[in-house]
């Protein structure tokens, strides 16, 4: 009679795992379960049979790889989007409106006005495509440097949700250890955490292994503790205000037993990795491209002014028409023709200012 109540009740915890798993088949990170059933033994003889563990399929070498691939996912999603916020700010450049259409337009104008110099409305339009450059080059500048404030406001949160998920996966190993020693199942908390360690995955790259007593071990690539006897915790203070000469804080990991680590330096992929390298590589990248083409336009408006400035300038100028052609009149001269329209020198208006002489 107890065998055979043993089998019923064993089928039935079966039963209940099969339909857990069939409840859950669309459930998104819902791992499989599985029961594992042993023979009891009475004075040497049969005395049934009983639910030993339901422990989750799971395969460590699917799971890490699974990690490493959302690791390396988020990390690079998360330099795509900030990536095309930088990209967006120079415009489209098929719709003829963008930055470096700006450019071209601006040296087409200075090309007309010279074609008649003495042409007022040629001559201002030069200057107010000169002009539009340079400013709309500082608020690409300045759109830089917010893209950067952005990601180091985006890595003080994904410190603070790294500190919240360890120490829930830390809690839920003191519950799965304790279901361990008592023969409870827990492969309910086991499910829960395995989530937790995905969602901690997509912030850093991290290897899981498991522990005798129960429950994992959380490390990063580089073998930083996390998780597993006690947890780690982060600590970050975001620089507020950004600009490009802004110096940011480090990322510090304090382990279980104490030692504190650098989290950058222990790092390869993640959400916080991709954010680190996009705020401290990638965009300072961009605005220094930036600067150095708008400084190479200045430089180039500098030089064809100079070139055309008397020196020492006069203190005045006095002419009249000849009747004369532009060729005619300057025929015979070696030096180059004073053109009658100048360009302002002060055309550096970007964060690198031109070393070329000013003119008069």
């Amino acid at each position: 009679m107890n065998t055979a109540t043993s089998g019923l009740m064993t089928a039935q915890g079966q039963l209940r795992v099969v339909s857990d798993n069939v409840a859950n088949v669309n459930t998104p990170g819902y791992v499989r379960k599985v029961a594992e059933q042993r023979a009891m033994t009475t004075q040497g003889m049969g005395a049934g049979v009983e639910i030993a563990r339901v422990r989750l399929a799971t395969d460590r070498f699917l799971q890490a790889a699974s990690f490493n691939a959302g690791a390396e996912a988020a990390r690079q999603g998360v330099r795509y989007e900030l990536f095309d916020r930088i990209q967006n700010l120079f415009g489209d450049p098929s719709g003829g409106t963008d930055f470096f259409s700006q450019v071209d337009e601006m040296f087409s104008a200075f090309a007309v006005a010279a074609e008649d110099p003495i042409s007022s409305p040629r001559r201002q339009e030069a200057l107010f495509r000169a002009e539009a450059l340079f400013d709309e080059s500082a608020r690409i500048q300045t759109q830089i440097q917010a893209v950067r404030e952005d990601a180091d406001g985006r890595i003080q949160s994904a410190v603070d949700g790294a500190n919240l998920l360890l120490e829930q996966i830390e809690a839920l190993n003191i519950e799965i250890s304790r279901a361990s020693v008592t023969g409870a199942d827990a492969s309910g908390a086991e499910s829960a955490q395995a989530k937790l360690i995905g969602e901690l995955s997509e912030l850093m790259d991290v290897r899981v292994s498991a522990r005798t007593q129960g429950g994992v071990s959380v490390r990063t690539s580089a073998g930083v503790l996390l998780a597993g006897d006690g947890y780690a915790t982060l600590e970050y203070q975001r620089a507020g205000s950004v600009n490009s000469e802004s110096a940011f804080s480090e990322i510090w990991v304090t382990e279980p037993r104490g030692t504190k680590r650098s989290l950058a330096e222990n790092i390869t992929s993640g959400e916080i990795k991709g954010l680190l390298e996009l705020r401290n590589v990638d965009a300072p990248a961009a605005s220094e491209r930036l600067a150095e083409l708008v400084t190479r336009v200045a430089d180039e408006l500098n030089r064809a002014h100079n070139a055309n400035s008397a020196v020492p300038a006069p203190a005045t100028l006095t002419g009249r028409n000849v009747g004369q052609s532009f060729e005619n009149a300057v025929a015979g001269f070696p030096a180059p023709p004073t053109s009658p329209w100048s360009i302002p020198p002060a055309w550096s208006r970007t964060r690198s200012r031109s070393s070329s002489r000013a003119g008069p």
